[in-house]
């Protein structure tokens, strides 16, 4: 079986696991992204580019510091992303490569999504970026559907084609339990009782009396991006299908 393969199996296999664990309790060991992220490393070590290799390990490396390790906070924390992204784009500049370049977006979107608090998982943001350390590149197997396309396939890239599908998923589940549980008359949230609430997986927005708080769903966001994920490694990016 080719190591592309293995890799692949691999990460669906920790995905699958941190799935389960979201659907469940809606929390997520570290582990996980420890082990992608990890894998990421190995992978640009053993790159045809050595120094290129070594540069873009360290800078996977920065990135995972900034997000595992407790000591790694305030001033140390930008000094360690700035060092992160200096690194990718040696590593870029010195293999002539665009990927490290593509990984130090993607992590940056991701991260700067969760600051903003467009995206309020943590694990999901870990998990997103940990993925492109592994997939900044579509990997070199046969899709049932849509072939990448390069230069596209740089912007379309495996994290971002997942994370896309994954909204897509989400947002669609999400607007169709609203609609259900508000009766049809809210697409983005709902009112239940202050100790229904207490019992589920939801976001508290507002008091609306003593006895009611209206509220969101607390989607376990990790199931769509598995599927998106799984769904771009085995059919292709459907971004592919617009152009």
């Amino acid at each position: 079986m080719p190591v592309e393969s293995i890799i692949l199996i691999a990460v669906a296999a920790v995905l699958i696991s941190a799935s389960v664990s979201d659907v469940r309790t809606r929390e997520i060991s570290d582990v996980h992204w420890m082990v992608i992220g990890t894998m990421g490393i190995v992978m640009a070590l053993f790159s045809e580019n050595i120094l290129g290799g070594i540069l873009c390990a360290g800078g996977y490396l920065m990135f995972m510091l900034f997000m595992f390790s407790e000591r790694v906070q305030g001033r140390i924390s930008a000094i360690v992303v700035t060092l992160g992204l200096l690194l990718l784009i040696a590593s870029s500049l010195v293999s002539s490569s665009p990927y490290p370049i593509v990984t130090a977006v993607m992590t940056m979107l991701f991260l700067g999504m969760f600051m903003l608090g467009t995206m309020k998982g943590g694990a999901d943001v870990k998990a997103l970026v940990t993925l492109s350390f592994v997939f900044p590149a579509y990997p070199e197997i046969s899709y049932v559907l849509w072939d990448p396309v390069y230069p596209t396939s740089l912007v379309f890239n495996p994290a971002f084609s997942a994370f896309f599908i994954a909204v897509i998923l989400s947002t669609v589940y999400a607007v169709m339990m609203n609609l259900r549980r508000s009766g049809g008359t809210r697409i983005s949230s709902y009112v239940t009782t202050k100790e229904d609430a207490g019992s589920s997986f939801v976001w508290t927005l507002e008091n609306v009396d003593d006895d009611h708080v209206r509220v969101a769903l607390m989607i376990p966001f990790l199931v769509p991006l598995t599927t998106g994920f799984l769904i771009t490694m085995v059919l292709g990016s459907p971004l592919f299908a617009i152009i």
